[in-house]
């Protein structure tokens, strides 16, 4: 494990890094001309207007946010098991990721897909699990419609599963390695810029496989969904700290929630356990999102025996980046339902807007929040659904380092981290800490204008205050800089746990619908595949479907049940709610006629 850290603290080298990467940027018009073979580019896209530019929708799919999967080099270099090409040959649509054609996509990577420019790694972003897509066909032919901020329907084990193995076989086949080695290294080949390269490239795939060994289940997510709490709490509490106790299977997926509007929530995630409403805190939530999609993180202990002090710095957490992204969120549109190409009745619609308010708006409505400015209220609510997730996120394990150290707000005055502590503490201490240390102190003009965090301040500072330059912020006073400390610390408690104000048990939030048709599966673990069978007795759901198709169901809203182009593509339910895969509860509306159940379908689509 020592040995594993160290790579992961920053000591990965390649001898000849420098004609690595010339040789792999010299390359990679060649690589990309190759990467998706005729025929594989699917159906010509067209995109929903949501709000957003060509050039936003660029930003989004290609900004970084500091993840690091594994050197550009190496994922290039690196060749499928099952059949003999590259194993980004066809820009991973083999496991539902969506094909980028901006012109600026030089290395030919899919949607949310991108390679660092200062480190040469390549990276994931949010648009790779929150960027869908519908089709449909018309004369014969098939037609396709982006939606920005939608779920993917991504099999992101699959593809962890399979780079993994991919890496390992490469290490054990000496002809594999040796062409690894070639395109890896190009011009710079030598025997011993080989055998330094297998030394990095094996302390990175032991580290990559054994974290993927201890967290994947082995009941397959299947498309559409992850257990994101579960992958970070490993990632954190686990491999980042260097605890193994901490790790355990990642065995809750939940849907990927769709994007639009998250900014005006007042909670977010499955379980509302992030506050929310204000940029600083999408910015704690995102920090949390990268460090478990692998950004590099390797808090310090400073201090002596009677203070603890954590040093956050070293972390690879791209907090402009994040922060340029939630900026593109926060204007992004719900899609609006295309009603040129599936119609609408407008009589029937109109008819189910009074059932809806009636059955569904206590909870999915729009209100303003009574706990955040500018947002939402977002009931969490225990709607007898499956409680894995909540369960799941309530763990505890061993600090480690941060034993000693002070609690994340709103812990007592003097509170501080004993084993076995709350997983979800862990991770709100590295999250906080992290913006914290990335904040403070404010040295330039360019310190404010280049960071992330201040920007984020800035426009909640603004939003709050009414008014004021990024400047002003610089020339507050030291006790007035110590008390926007204060206020930002304040603002950023609460991370990662149950809100005050959920029902008890296994509760989850109730999101406005706005563009819910464009969302299925539906319930957070994806377990009812279309609305006509949410609003059906959960003793009459289907007990399996198929998922990961995008061929669209008008009527019923969601996706065909019947294909799938995964071998993971079969979803069973579980109607005791024990194993995740739950789709019991949420019996609201179940109990009005077919006809009054079709018409707050009809409503839903005009929202």
């Amino acid at each position: 494990m020592r040995g594993i850290r160290s790579w992961a603290d920053g000591a990965v080298r390649i001898s000849v890094g420098a004609l690595a990467m010339a040789s792999l940027f010299s390359s990679i018009g060649e690589a990309r001309a190759q990467s998706v073979p005729a025929g594989a580019t699917g159906p010509a896209v067209t995109y929903v207007s949501q709000g957003w530019s060509d050039a936003d929708r660029n930003v989004f799919y290609g900004t970084s946010q500091g993840s690091r999967l594994m050197p550009y080099a190496w994922f290039g270099a690196l060749r499928r098991l099952d059949v003999d090409e590259p194993f980004a040959a066809d820009q991973l649509q083999r496991y539902g990721y969506l094909s980028n054609d901006n012109p600026n996509n030089v290395a030919g990577l899919p949607v949310g897909f991108v390679v660092e420019k200062a480190s040469g790694e390549l990276g994931m972003t949010c648009a790779a699990c929150h960027t869908g897509q519908l089709e449909y066909q018309k004369g014969g032919k098939t037609f396709a419609l982006r939606l920005d901020g939608a779920p993917a329907n991504a099999d992101f084990q699959q593809f962890l599963l399979d780079l993994a193995a991919a890496s390992r076989a490469t290490l054990a086949q000496s002809d594999r390695f040796a062409a690894f080695a070639e395109a890896v290294l190009g011009a710079g080949h030598t025997a011993g810029a080989a055998a330094s390269l297998k030394a990095d490239f094996e302390k990175w795939t032991g580290q990559f496989g054994d974290f993927m060994d201890r967290s994947l289940p082995s009941s397959p997510w299947g498309p559409g969904r992850l257990d994101a709490f579960g992958m970070i709490f490993n990632r954190v509490a686990g491999r980042d700290l260097d605890v193994p106790g901490n790790f355990a299977k990642a065995d809750a997926p939940v849907s990927y929630p769709f994007l639009w509007n998250a900014s005006r929530q007042d909670h977010t995630q499955w379980n509302g356990g992030v506050p929310n409403g204000l940029f600083i805190q999408a910015l704690a939530r995102n920090t949390g999102e990268v460090f478990g999609v692998f950004a590099a993180f390797n808090p310090k202990v400073e201090g002596n025996l009677i203070v603890t002090r954590i040093n956050f710095r070293d972390n690879s957490a791209d907090f402009a980046g994040l922060q340029t992204l939630e900026e593109k969120i926060a204007a992004l549109k719900p899609p609006p339902w295309p009603r040129d190409i599936f119609g609408l009745d407008d009589a029937l619609a109109a008819r189910g807007k009074p059932l809806f308010d009636r059955y569904c708006g206590a909870c999915h409505a729009a209100r303003d929040s009574r706990v955040s400015v500018n947002a939402w209220d977002t009931p969490v609510k225990a709607v007898g659904t499956d409680p894995k997730m909540v369960v799941n996120a309530q763990r505890m394990g061993d600090p480690g380092r941060y034993t000693g150290a002070l609690l994340p707000p709103p812990a007592p005055i003097g509170g501080r981290f004993a084993n076995p502590a709350k997983i979800g503490d862990v991770l709100a201490l590295s999250v906080v800490g992290s913006l914290l240390d990335e904040a403070f102190p404010i040295t330039s003009p360019a310190n404010l204008a280049e960071s992330g965090v201040w920007r984020a301040v800035h426009k909640d500072w603004a939003s709050l205050m009414g008014g004021g330059r990024l400047e002003d912020l610089r020339d507050l006073d030291p006790s007035r800089v110590a008390r926007l400390h204060a206020v930002i610390t304040t603002r950023l408690g609460n991370m990662f746990q149950r809100p005050a104000s959920a029902d008890p048990g296994a509760a989850y939030e109730s999101r406005v619908l706005h563009g819910i048709w464009a969302t299925a599966p539906y319930l957070h673990n994806g377990s009812v595949p279309n609305l006509w069978e949410l609003l059906t007795p959960a003793k009459d759901r289907k007990l399996s479907f198929m998922v990961g198709s995008r061929l669209f169901d008008p009527k019923n809203v969601g996706y065909a049940t019947d294909q799938s182009p995964f071998k993971n593509g079969t979803f069973v339910t579980d109607p005791a709610n024990a194993n995740g895969n739950g789709n019991k509860g949420h019996e609201y509306g179940t109990g009005l006629t077919p006809d009054e159940r079709w018409a707050i379908i009809e409503y839903l689509k005009t929202l």
